[in-house]
């Protein structure tokens, strides 16, 4: 008699254990389940303020000039500071026999307001690709293309837009 109520003792404990190290549910204790959050729910927006396409024209490559300002989703402000290694550009449709569009530069813009010491605005100069040393040259029509914003590496989120040579 005493050695089964010693195993049921044992028993018993067993099971408490394997309860409080998460093996089985608790008795009148619920569970809680946490789900990762979407990265993009927070992931900051890319804004295209102005596209300035003189003085490229079809025949030359010299540059497309793109405002662009990245805000944050989290807390809505502006984010400084960004330069060539936070900016990657996709091409998605070029006119027929046109080259792949790049990011050949990227600065910020300077402020102009009462006490705004830094201004989170940046200028991307676009043009087209380069092959074995030559630059080519835009052609007449509609280039459309994927700006990505990186960081740390990671391509965090992106904007499409189109502009016409």
């Amino acid at each position: 008699m005493k050695r089964g109520i010693a195993a049921l003792g044992i028993i018993m404990l067993l099971v408490l254990a394997a309860s409080v190290a998460g093996g089985y549910p608790t008795p009148g204790f619920s569970q809680v389940s946490l789900k990762k959050l979407d990265p993009q729910l927070f992931a900051p927006t890319i804004g295209i303020s102005q596209i300035k396409i003189a003085p490229a024209a079809p025949g030359n490559s010299e540059p497309v000039t793109v405002g662009v300002k990245v805000r944050s989703a989290a807390n809505q402000e502006d984010i400084c500071g960004l330069n060539e290694t936070n900016f990657k550009m996709e091409t998605i449709t070029v006119p027929p026999g046109g080259a792949a569009v790049i990011i050949e530069n990227v600065f910020a813009t300077s402020s102009t307001a009462v006490n705004q010491p830094i201004d989170c605005n940046f200028w991307l100069n676009l043009a087209p690709t380069w092959f074995q040393g030559q630059q080519y040259t835009w052609l007449t029509g509609t280039y459309t293309v994927k700006l990505w914003y990186v960081k740390d590496g990671k391509q965090i989120s992106s904007e499409i837009f189109s502009f016409r040579v």
